[in-house]
């Protein structure tokens, strides 16, 4: 429980970094756009990598990444099928 709500802490001051930053106009004009970039290319990746890396193995590649993987197939192919119909 407490892992998680460390992960949540991480998240939200990102968030509340970008927010000060944008707010005092520190990184100029385009703020919003270079924040955005910023936390898309750079944070989350980080973010990812470093949880990743602390995981163990069987947790990452368990029955939990079969469900998401069939699920996103499921999700993908019926977007296909009804853009094609319907678009």
């Amino acid at each position: 429980m407490l892992g998680v709500l460390a992960g949540f802490f991480v998240v939200w001051a990102i968030i509340g970094v970008g927010w000060f930053v944008g707010r005092r106009g520190i990184l100029g004009p385009n703020a919003g756009q270079t924040l955005s970039r910023l936390a898309f290319f750079v944070a989350s990746p980080a973010l990812l990598f470093e949880t990743l890396s602390k995981a163990r193995l069987e947790d990452v590649l368990g029955p939990q990444l079969a469900v998401a993987a069939i699920s996103g197939t499921a999700v993908g192919i019926a977007y296909l099928l009804v853009s094609k119909l319907l678009l």
